[in-house]
């Protein structure tokens, strides 16, 4: 993948001078006239001269008398991944705005990374704004850097305006326009979700492909959803969920289909209307926290806009149009399963929501533009009931347990868990105790733990990771739903295991410090899991070539680790395990 494609732009190396002994370097690129209503950018100037970054930012009409706000992001290092907002790649932002006042001065503001600097290096005159920036304002950076701009009228931030260029950023020496981190413009898809499913919102489209670096989302609803058109209590909501690395083991929430499939990374959550205005932000895993080090998951907001970043947000009509810049989702490449919810302020209560795809129906998968289908079961399926009524709770807590299924999708366990009654407010909390090493006289190796508390849903896993904490946040990893609770527990998330071991559920609350059991399931003994067959990994039930073929890829990197190709039991995949695979499909040997 080329991270530094250079477009096909017009741009003018103005050329390299020595004035007094210091190097002067200007860098010109144009931009489409009218493409933006006001300010509209025509042309962007940067030169490099006597110790000052100058930036010259020509209009199409005239700037006085007129209140205008904008941006100068500056990536000093010329590194996207680092930057003073996070995921902008811009070490520096300067940001200004000016008010036009009748009968006197215009009011003037200028920050640097959100720190007051002299108004006297912002200029406004006729229909051009300049700009006059000391390289020591700028770390004394040697003035080879990247940038790019952004003109608007908003005074908080702006999710509409004017960039130039359009895409990428204009470096102050060569002159060229690049993209840092394009990603797969072959990404992306379309669903067609059926009219009059909803009462609203109702959505009928959903459309996202990648393009310069930015993934384009446009959702359709079959009403105008303009914030004048909407009623108070309609205003609107959408939540675009993203499993930007397509791996369920990752991520902070799923997107409550049953089983959990799809590790969420990335929250888009916009709102429009008159109560709420109109408003977008991204809601992700904070790996800063003290509380995500320790195994435990903490989520951080995201704003969206100038001066914070590139992200656009519009509506017109019955559309909704967001430009999300793939630094925004983890520079992801652009190939991602992608989910949106949609509902109002009177939906949500009365649990109107339209999502796209439909809710059961699985994701979209950018790579391809097919839907993903939710896991199922690709192995044997283990089921046992448990008697109805026989907790010492009485069932008042969500503590009468009355069965328990257990399956295998590939890599990931599934288990389904059953309630007499089951509902958010309940206080009890239901262990399943994974027996990974099938030795009776030994605690659980890993123990998955949920519970609800105050109408929130949580979980976690106990157990041995190797370095680092023993207990990782596994909340993405179940899902509610009736009477019944939904658990997909990636191999990862149990050691590795092979898949053989036995397992149990036990419902509980908390008294003092100690737990007084309810009910378990089954009343006695364990669920026993024989895992699957050694070199089968295509679950056809023999080992023929085709599982030679997947074993490759495992032990390349290309296919996700899979315990059943670990046939020499060294708790890896590697050359040899594929030519094990490839002797015992021959019939020369037995696994």
């Amino acid at each position: 993948m080329n991270h530094n494609r250079t477009l096909p732009a017009t741009i003018l190396l103005i050329g390299t001078l020595l004035l007094s002994g210091v190097c002067a370097a200007a860098a010109t690129t144009t931009d489409p006239i009218g493409d933006f209503a006001f300010p509209d950018i025509t042309e962007l100037t940067v030169t490099v001269s006597e110790g000052d970054l100058i930036v010259v930012i020509t209009c199409t009409d005239s700037l006085i008398d007129r209140d205008i706000a904008g941006a100068v992001f500056i990536d000093a290092d010329q590194n996207y991944t680092t930057g003073y907002y996070n995921d902008t790649g811009s070490d520096y932002v300067y940001a200004y705005s000016v008010i036009d006042i009748v009968y006197t001065d215009p009011i003037k503001s200028v920050t640097i990374n959100d720190d007051t600097v002299d108004s006297n290096t912002l200029d406004v005159a006729g229909n051009q704004i300049s700009i006059t920036i000391p390289l020591t304002m700028l770390g004394n950076d040697d003035g080879d850097m990247d940038i790019f701009v952004a003109t608007h009228t908003q005074f908080v931030k702006a999710l509409n305006f004017d960039r130039a260029p359009d895409f990428g950023v204009l470096n102050t020496l060569n002159g060229s326009v690049r993209i840092p981190h394009p990603g797969n413009s072959l990404a992306g898809g379309t669903i067609a979700d059926l009219a009059g499913d909803s009462t609203s919102p109702d959505m009928t489209g959903l459309d996202v492909d990648v393009e310069n670096g930015i993934v384009n989302i446009v959702v359709t609803y079959n009403q105008n959803v303009e914030p004048d058109d909407l009623s108070y209590g309609e205003d609107l909501t959408g939540w675009i969920f993203v499993d930007a690395d397509q791996d369920l083991a990752t991520g902070f929430t799923n997107t409550e289909q049953a089983p959990p499939t799809y590790g969420i990374d990335y929250r888009i959550e916009y709102v429009i209307g008159r109560l709420t205005e109109t408003d977008v932000s991204i809601t992700k895993i904070d790996y800063e926290s003290d509380l995500t080090e320790s195994g435990f998951t903490q989520t951080k907001g995201v704003l969206l806009g100038v001066p914070y970043n590139d992200a656009t947000f519009k509506v017109v009509a019955n559309q909704v149009f967001l430009g999300i810049p793939l630094g925004l989702l983890g520079y992801d490449d652009g190939n991602m399963d992608v989910v949106i919810d949609s509902f109002t302020l009177y939906g949500l209560l009365s649990g109107d929501i339209d999502s796209a795809p439909d809710f059961g129906y699985g994701a979209l998968d950018t790579s391809d533009g097919s839907i993903k289908p939710l896991l199922s079961c690709t192995g044997h399926k283990v089921t046992i009931t448990d008697p109805a009524g026989d907790s010492s709770g009485f069932g008042l807590d969500g503590d009468d347990l009355t069965g328990v299924a257990v399956c295998s999708a590939g890599n990931v366990l599934l288990v389904t868990v059953a309630y007499s009654s089951l509902s958010l407010d309940d206080g009890a909390v239901t262990t399943v105790a994974f027996d990974t090493d099938q030795d009776p006289d030994s605690l659980p190796d890993y123990s998955f733990i949920y519970s609800m508390y105050e109408g929130n849903l949580g979980a976690n896993i106990v157990g041995d990771f190797g370095e680092g904490p023993d207990v990782r946040d596994a909340t993405h990893l179940i899902t509610m739903l009736g009477n019944k609770m939904y658990l997909s527990i990636p191999a990862e998330f149990l050691g590795n295991d092979d898949g053989a071991m036995n397992m149990h559920v036990e419902t509980a609350i908390e008294a003092g410090d100690e737990d007084l059991i309810y009910d378990r399931a089954p009343d006695t003994g364990f669920i026993s899991i024989n895992g699957p067959i050694k070199g089968d990994l295509n679950n056809d039930g023999k080992i023929t070539t085709s599982d030679a073929a997947i074993a490759l890829r495992i032990a390349i990197g290309t296919s996700p680790y899979d315990g059943a190709a670990d046939v020499n039991n060294d708790h890896k995949v590697t050359s040899l395990d594929v030519l094990m695979i490839l002797q015992a499909a021959a019939g020369a040997i037995g696994l």
